[in-house]
């Protein structure tokens, strides 16, 4: 399924605080928040902010759907990383809120990839599925990174307290960390797309 045929994309669960322009791209006419694009200029995991506010994390969210619940449906990260120095590259998708990985729950890992002063294209891909009677959201997950492929393997966390009685159901975030990272070889991951549903 293309992209822009899947459901959700990138919001804000900020988004409805006075005078912030909401970020999902398929309810608003306003320019969505996509690509964005993150400089990194030091080896620390950085969340991806908001294009529009970056203040905030950029947030996937799952809305409450009666037709996704205890069916399986896909969340999807994809863009460009662009190294300027040898190193490697860590992708990771968490669900949460904030800017500070501690205060999420990590659901899927890249790994480090090698990636040396080289221009790829990257993908995250997670299958979920969520039960409000369960209360869980769990799934698999994989990547491609500079052509190498991570293995679909289990969530690294199954994330409590799912019910479609929420609004959101969930909000999933992505990181980036580079080894090679640094004020004079900076590393520049562009986020292109990004779906849920």
């Amino acid at each position: 399924m293309p992209l822009s045929d899947r459901p959700y994309a990138p919001t804000s669960q900020a988004a409805s605080v006075a005078g912030q322009t909401a970020l999902n791209v398929q309810a608003s006419t306003v320019p969505g928040p996509l690509p964005a694009t993150l400089v990194l200029t030091a080896t620390t995991e950085t969340v991806i902010p908001s294009a529009a506010v970056s203040t905030l994390p950029l947030q996937v969210v799952l809305p409450p759907d009666k037709n996704l619940e205890q069916k399986g449906f896909d969340l999807y990260f994809s863009g460009d990383a662009k190294t300027t120095a040898n190193g490697t590259l860590t992708f990771k998708v968490y669900s949460g809120t904030s800017l500070t990985v501690g205060n999420d729950t990590l659901l899927a890992t890249s790994g480090t990839i090698t990636q040396n002063s080289a221009d790829a294209p990257w993908e995250a891909h997670l299958h979920l599925i969520y039960s409000t009677v369960s209360g869980k959201l769990t799934g698999w997950f994989e990547f491609l990174v500079n052509n190498t492929i991570v293995a679909r393997t289990a969530l690294s966390n199954v994330v409590t307290g799912i019910s479609n009685a929420n609004n959101p159901v969930a909000t999933f975030l992505l990181s980036v960390t580079s080894s090679g990272a640094a004020s004079g070889t900076a590393t520049t991951i562009t986020l292109t797309a990004a779906s849920v549903g």
